[in-house]
C-alpha cells in the first residue's frame, strides 16, 4: 500500500506531495473528510514515504523500512485509536515521552491519531501542549470526520488537508478489481455506500440487507395484492435503526430505476440484475406514481431524522407507493 493505492483523492494527495517534495512539511496535519475515502490510508502512505531508504515520494514498497512500514512494525509509526470510547489523555501524554526518544532510524516519526474527534477535554489540553512546541522530528496526523470538534486553537497549528467523498465511479472501479461482489451489484452498492468505500465494503459481506432487498422489489412488483406485507416489513424494519436509510435507498433507487425505463435514457440501472423484470412493470406505474413515491421515501427520510414514530412512518410511505391513488 502507498499513495497509488489511495483512488479519487489527487488533490489531498498533491498537497501532501508538494511539501514532501519542497521540504515544507508541517509539524502536524489534520485529514479531514468522509469516513471511509482513505484518510487512515494517507496518513501511513505518508509516513512510509517519509521513511522511505530510497527517497521515493510515494514509497518504494521495497525497502526495509517501507517493509516494516506496511507491518505496521516501523518505530517511526505509532496509530493512536480510542480506546473505549475515547481517546484519553495518557495516550497523548504516552506520545509526549516517545516524542523525546532519539531517532534511530528514518528521517521522521509518524504520530497518527485516528478518529481525532473522540478526543476528551484533558486529552486535547494535551495534545495542544505539544502542537504550541513541535518536535522537529515528529509529524502528527490528526484523523477526522468532524473538523468541527476541535478548538481554533488546535485548527491554527494544524495543516488541514480535505479529503472528499469517492465517486460512483472510483468506487465501482475498486469493487471491481477487488473481485469479492457480484458484478451485477456493483452499480448499486457504489450508490448505497454514498461516497465511503469502507461501507461499500460492508454491504459485500452483508447478505441481510439484499435479503431485504428481493422483498422491496417484491412489493414494488406486485403492489396492491401484498398490501398486508407492508405491515410486517415495517415492523421488522422499525427494529433495523443503523439500516433505515440504506433499505430506504433501495427502495428510492428501484423507483428511479422505473423512472429512467419510462423516460427510456440511456443511463445505466442501478438494479441492473432487475432490468428485465422492471421493465416488465414500467407501464403499471405512471410518471405521478412513482414522483409520488420518491415523494414519499424522501419524505419519510425527513420524519425519521425529526424522531417520528419509525414504524408509522414506514406504513405511510408504503401505503403512498403501492396506492398512490390515496396519496
Amino acid at each position: 500500500m502507498n499513495f497509488n493505492s489511495i483512488l479519487g483523492q489527487n488533490s489531498a494527495l498533491k498537497i501532501i506531495q508538494a511539501d514532501m517534495k519542497g521540504g515544507n512539511l508541517s509539524g502536524a496535519y489534520l485529514f479531514s473528510g468522509p469516513s471511509g475515502v482513505g484518510k487512515l490510508m494517507a496518513g501511513v502512505s505518508f509516513a512510509k514515504a517519509l521513511n522511505c531508504k530510497e527517497d521515493n515520494l510515494i514509497g518504494c514498497e521495497r525497502c526495509s523500512s517501507c517493509i516494516k512500514m506496511e507491518k505496521s512494525n516501523h518505530p517511526n509509526l505509532r496509530l493512536i485509536s480510542p480506546e473505549g470510547k475515547s481517546i484519553k489523555i495518557d495516550q497523548i501524554r504516552n506520545l509526549k515521552i516517545e516524542s523525546g526518544y532519539t531517532l534511530y532510524e528514518g528521517k521522521k516519526k509518524v504520530w497518527i491519531i485516528n478518529e481525532a474527534e473522540m478526543l476528551t477535554q484533558e486529552a486535547v489540553n494535551s495534545l495542544l501542549k505539544i502542537l504550541e512546541e513541535p518536535p522537529n522530528n515528529v509529524i502528527i496526523i490528526l484523523i477526522t470526520h468532524v473538523p468541527t470538534s476541535f478548538p481554533s486553537t488546535i485548527l491554527s497549528r494544524c495543516r488541514i488537508v480535505q479529503f472528499v467523498a469517492l465517486s460512483h465511479q472510483c468506487l465501482s472501479e475498486i469493487l471491481k478489481k477487488r473481485n469479492e461482489v457480484t458484478p451485477h451489484l456493483i452499480p448499486l452498492i457504489s450508490e448505497l455506500a454514498q461516497g465511503s468505500m469502507s461501507e461499500a465494503l460492508k454491504f459485500t459481506q452483508e447478505k441481510d440487507i439484499f435479503q431485504e432487498r428481493e422483498i422491496i422489489f417484491k412489493l414494488i412488483q406486485k403492489r396492491k395484492s401484498l398490501s398486508l406485507e407492508v405491515f410486517k416489513l415495517s415492523e421488522r424494519w422499525s427494529a433495523k435503526k443503523n439500516s433505515i436509510e440504506t433499505l430506504l435507498n433501495m427502495v428510492l433507487f428501484f423507483l428511479r430505476d422505473i423512472l429512467m425505463l419510462k423516460v427510456g435514457t440511456s443511463f445505466a440501472l442501478f438494479n441492473q440484475d432487475k432490468k428485465d423484470e422492471l421493465f416488465a412493470i414500467k407501464d403499471v406505474y405512471s410518471f405521478s406514481d412513482v414522483y409520488k413515491g420518491i415523494e414519499a421515501v424522501e419524505e419519510s427520510k425527513i420524519f425519521l431524522r425529526a424522531n417520528v414514530s419509525t414504524q408509522l412512518v414506514l406504513e405511510g410511505m408504503w401505503i403512498k407507493i403501492i396506492y398512490p391513488e390515496c396519496a
